[in-house]
């Protein structure tokens, strides 16, 4: 029997529900969003059960696992009601605002026994894929320094654009690039230093940022994201003691130079080819066969400490030890 998913959000949630259709195991049950004509749309197009509420939701037995496509502020509280309710939980990146929200939505699921994870759909990035691969097959030497961008120039918009609802590039794309910074270095975060920027747009959040991160085992990731860059930076450059590999942008090929054989050499390559579908196939395998959950929130968690040491870094102007 398949895993009944209600989609809570169909902004965003009509990828979610494009996914989970596709996804052996797990059954498109039902979409909720409070926009009426939003909850039309879902009904025409995937023939799905529609709510108004959120409390609807989790009073429907026949819902097995919710997934949260929903502001950011309120990851947190809505993730612990589910879990409280006897749902499994998948929630959009950025998992919450704090490290006190990870602790009490790790908990919630623990007590309940129901799974908990987060949306790191980035993970499946072919350039993060490539990045992966390259350092682990030890073409790089040992790393020191690792640079991840993405920049542009655009103004915020929607709720993305209100502090309170935990907008900003740090909360958004800085969600992507820390969790993927995390699993690169294989190390716990232990000190961070960070420059925000709120500026050029009209908005009450961070319009750039940069994050430096020192981990437990000594290597350093660098991380920008932001909107007001008229030329952005390359999307990753790694540095290692026996190479170094660079991506200017996202349709470029990697520049990877290294030493083999004793040889000096410099080659350019195409990415590894990968598919954001990996991760609602892992969530069926993990309900359905009892598989190794790929995206663990305690995996999350460090990310988060990451980003929260990032905003108390700019408010002290030192770097915070986490």
């Amino acid at each position: 029997m398949s895993v009944r998913v209600a989609v809570v959000g169909y902004g965003m949630g009509r990828y979610h529900c494009s996914d989970i259709s596709k996804t052996p195991g797990l059954k498109l049950y039902a979409v909720c969003d409070i926009d009426a004509e939003k909850r039309r749309s879902a009904q025409e197009e995937w023939k799905v059960r529609t709510y108004a509420s959120y409390e609807e939701v989790l009073a429907d037995d026949k819902v097995d696992l919710v997934v949260l496509v929903t502001p950011h502020d309120t990851h947190a509280p809505m993730a612990v009601s589910a879990l409280e309710a006897g749902k499994h939980v998948v929630t959009e990146k950025v998992m919450c605002l704090n490290v006190a929200e990870a602790d009490a939505m790790i908990s919630a699921a623990k007590r309940a026994g129901k799974l908990l994870s987060v949306f790191q759909n980035r993970r499946w990035d072919s350039d993060y894929v490539t990045v992966k691969h390259v350092i682990e097959q030890g073409m790089l030497g040992e790393v020191f320094q690792i640079a991840s961008c993405v920049d542009g120039y655009g103004q915020p918009g929607g709720w993305r654009a209100h502090k309170k609802h935990g907008g900003g590039l740090l909360y958004d794309w800085g969600a992507h690039l820390t969790d993927q910074m995390v699993q690169l270095a294989q190390s716990d975060p232990d000190t961070v230093f960070a420059q925000i920027e709120s500026r050029v747009w009209n908005v009450d959040v961070d319009t750039f940022a940069k994050v430096i991160v020192r981990f437990k085992n000594g290597m350093v990731g660098e991380i920008e994201v932001g909107c007001i860059s008229w030329i952005p930076r390359p999307r990753w450059h790694v540095r290692g003691e026996k190479g170094a590999l660079l991506l200017e942008g996202w349709d470029d090929q990697f520049r990877l130079r290294t030493e083999v054989n004793g040889i000096r050499t410099d080659m350019r390559f195409d990415k590894l080819p990968s598919s954001w579908q990996e991760y609602y196939r892992n969530i069926s395998a993990v309900l359905n066969e009892g598989a190794e959950l790929a995206v663990k929130p305690e995996q999350v968690r460090k990310a988060i400490q990451i980003i929260e040491a990032a905003f108390r870094s700019v408010e002290t102007g030192v770097s915070v030890k986490i």
